[in-house]
């Protein structure tokens, strides 16, 4: 069958794929602030000890407005979302540390209450970044993705087993305001 536009063509396919595509494996996700622990390390290791995220998806609600019986659907708010990490775990576990000092602020194991000076949005939160790298090696990212008041509300549990030497992983779901990218146009 043929494609639109004319016969199909491997050629015409290939030409459209900019550069050959972006790689899924070409990112670096970046803990810029948080409000865990202060462990060395614990942020700036995280780019590196992120082994997997996504590229954040969107979604506007729909509101149907029905008018003679018949329904017509416009957009309405924005749908809350989340953002998933995979993390490695370093043998120190500083990054794991950090993001569990983080949630016991937020509300505490023992006392069910917020530690004192976490009242405010911006006095428990921080900000996150996902950047999508091209195949020439520069560090300049060719898309970018901030999220604005940011906080960790799930941390996964590690396995441990005798029978393995993988290197341990857990993920991290987390909590956003909303996202900007400055290549979208969204500030």
């Amino acid at each position: 069958m043929a494609a639109t536009g004319g016969p199909f063509s491997i050629d015409t396919f290939t030409s459209k794929l900019l550069q050959g595509g972006a790689l899924a494996s070409l990112f670096k996700a970046k803990l810029l602030s948080t409000k865990g622990t202060s462990e060395s390390g614990s942020t700036g290791d995280f780019e590196f000890l992120c082994k997997a995220t996504t590229l954040p998806g969107d979604t506007i609600d729909v509101a149907t407005v029905t008018y003679m019986g018949r329904g017509i659907n416009i957009p309405s708010n924005r749908a809350a979302t989340q953002w998933a990490t995979t993390i490695y775990n370093d043998e120190g576990m500083a990054t794991r540390n950090n993001i569990e000092s983080w949630m016991e602020q937020l509300n505490s194991h023992s006392t069910n209450k917020r530690a004192s000076g976490m009242q405010r949005i911006l006095d428990y939160t921080g900000t996150l970044t996902v950047e999508q790298l091209p195949k020439t090696g520069s560090t300049t990212a060719t898309k970018m993705y901030s999220f604005i008041n940011a906080w960790p509300s799930a941390i996964g549990e590690i396995a441990v087993d005798w029978e393995t030497n993988d290197i341990q992983t857990y993920d991290v779901t987390w909590e956003f305001s909303y996202w900007t990218s400055t290549q979208s146009g969204i500030a």
